[in-house]
């Protein structure tokens, strides 16, 4: 009977454990964290997970926030340069479920470990865990885990971090459109969202500024809330004030505040993929997916529900093979996998470059038209045809002819769409 070792209790390594626990597939996750130091903690990102992630959850039986409070349901864009300014509403169907991981993951092990599964709160090294498995896949991101997997450079174009993050969750906003996120774009200083958020303290706001390094966003990365909160209000004050003024309207400066010492997340991300997988020990190998293997910017939302997505497709892949689970078997699945996640990627990366004329064209017909606005916005769910449209002129002017014709969201075909495939088909989970 074939067994996996599964390194990391995140969202890619506990989806591929319910799931290969569903297909018959015996898995053993090893965590660095216990359930209590999982709920505890300062908060490491801000996750929203669409549509067909959600879908993937309902499949495992363990989407447990179907209500308002965990949900955003229209989106608020304004994109403002000195040259000109554009806003439009949309709405997002299905809502995007926005849940604190210090709640998320915790169910999800939970669940894993009720049904039987075997959990282990220590992480052996990488050649003692292989030694008992088939397969060991690492789904842990963290720097004892990066030297085993080294930057793929050829499918990494950027050296640096493209954005540096200060994100926190908040009390003090008032949503104009309930259930509403607001992102202001902002060519060549960066982006400042907000969005509501399911915490572990309940419903709260995350306030995001990404900045682009050394423009004038960076400062309040630098800033220790704990040590000197007063100064760490003041600047947020004074960037919402100065680069997103609508939202500005809705923040109550008397009640503003984090939820709570520590939570917020700042610093800088660089977007990199590694390679894909790794000789551990004896001839067994290891296979890298979430964040062991892609980090995306934040930027696009992309994280979580990558990680999902390539969990299901490698829960197959492992179920419909056989031992051994060797090298040409490591090599042929994460190529596999790469067949889907590179257009994620590559729409990741180029979100975080000057829109092209072309974009800019389509951000003004999503503001003069609410049709072309809900089909983009829609698109955060299929990352795929998303990138597709984006990717040319003609993909943009496909999109909103289909758009306007159609009154829906339009099915893309052609360049960036992955083929041959049952696994990663569109019309899949």
């Amino acid at each position: 009977m074939t067994d996996i070792g599964i390194v990391g209790s995140g969202i890619s390594g506990l989806q591929l454990a319910l799931r290969l626990q569903q297909l018959g597939v015996a898995a053993t996750v090893y965590s660095a964290q216990d359930v209590d130091q999982l709920r505890s903690g300062r908060p490491r990102n801000f996750p929203a997970r669409f549509g067909r992630t959600q879908q993937r959850e309902h499949m495992l039986g363990v989407f447990d926030w179907d209500f308002a409070d965990a949900q955003v349901r229209n989106w608020a864009v304004t994109v403002r340069t000195p040259e000109f300014s554009m806003e439009f509403l949309a709405d997002l169907k299905p809502p995007s479920s926005v849940v604190d991981f210090r709640i998320y993951l915790p169910h999800l092990l939970n669940e894993f470990a009720d049904r039987g599964g075997d959990v282990v709160f220590d992480v052996p090294p990488i050649d003692r865990i292989a030694r008992r498995h088939d397969l060991v896949v690492v789904a842990n991101g963290d720097r004892s885990m990066r030297g085993l997997f080294p930057v793929d450079e050829t499918r990494s174009p950027y050296g640096t971090p493209q954005r540096i993050l200060c994100s926190g969750l908040y009390h003090g906003f008032v949503e104009d459109v309930p259930h509403s996120l607001d992102i202001h774009f902002l060519p060549g200083v960066g982006e400042i969202l907000r969005l509501p958020f399911f915490s572990p303290l309940g419903r709260a706001d995350v306030l995001a500024f990404e900045a682009i390094p050394g423009g004038p966003l960076e400062a309040v990365s630098r800033i220790d809330a704990d040590a000197d909160p007063a100064a760490f209000y003041r600047e947020v004050v004074r960037l919402v004030t100065e680069y997103a003024p609508a939202l500005r309207e809705r923040m109550n400066t008397r009640d503003l505040t984090l939820i709570g010492p520590g939570e917020v997340a700042q610093g800088g991300v660089r977007p990199v993929v590694r390679r894909g997988w790794a000789h551990v020990a004896d001839g067994a190998c290891a296979l890298a997916i979430g964040d062991a293997w892609i980090t995306n910017d934040p930027l696009t939302a992309q994280g979580a529900n990558l990680g999902s997505r390539t969990a299901f497709a490698l829960a197959e892949l492992i179920a419909t093979s056989a031992p051994p689970f060797d090298a040409e078997f490591c090599r042929r699945a994460s190529e596999r996998l790469w067949e889907y996640s590179r257009y994620v990627v590559e729409w990741s990366n180029a979100f975080l470059a000057p829109p092209p004329p072309h974009v800019v064209g389509l951000l003004r017909e999503a503001a003069a038209d609410k049709r072309v606005a809900d089909a983009f916005v829609g698109r955060f769910n299929d990352p795929v045809a998303m990138w597709s449209a984006l990717s040319s002129e003609e993909g943009v002017a496909a999109f909103v002819a289909h758009t306007r014709r159609e009154g829906r969201i339009p099915v893309m075909a052609g360049k960036g769409r992955p083929t041959n495939s049952a696994i990663l088909e569109e019309n899949s989970v």
